[in-house]
């Protein structure tokens, strides 16, 4: 639903004011931030990518990784955040993209786990779901 642009100004902001990124808990925040790179295609800065804010700690504490206007955050946790089952329907990060279909045969090349195959959903979208290395689960869609 949008917003109305009376709404937006009497919250004192432009109506592109705002974006959204996840933070996603990870045990190992640079694997993750490399699985992202390497296997997802986000673009991951080799200096400021992730913080390691002492060389003890070789996986770092915070990471950030980009593709276009998406940013996706990681932040080291102690212990595991998701449950090791999980329901079908249950969903983490979605991204809507302009084309799904290219989208879909680059990330089956890079050899992401695809979870749910390209499908046509009832609320007019098209898409497919990737697990990542934690367990996320990462939408990515169109409209039809």
């Amino acid at each position: 639903m949008a917003m109305k642009a009376e709404n937006v100004k009497a919250m004192g902001m432009s109506a592109m004011a705002m974006r959204v990124s996840p933070v996603l808990g990870v045990r190992q925040v640079r694997k993750t931030a490399e699985y992202y790179r390497d296997v997802l295609g986000f673009f991951l800065d080799p200096v400021d990518g992730v913080f390691q804010p002492s060389p003890d700690d070789p996986q770092g504490v915070y990471g950030i990784v980009k593709k276009g206007n998406v940013w996706i955050h990681f932040q080291v946790r102690g212990e595991d955040v998701l449950p090791r089952q999980r329901a079908v329907i249950e969903r983490d990060v979605y991204l809507y993209v302009d084309d799904v279909e290219s989208v879909h045969a680059d990330l089956h090349r890079r050899g992401a786990t695809i979870i749910q195959p390209l499908t046509d959903a009832a609320y007019g979208i098209r898409e497919f779901v990737v697990e990542d290395l934690n367990g996320f689960r990462l939408v990515f869609g169109q409209p039809l």
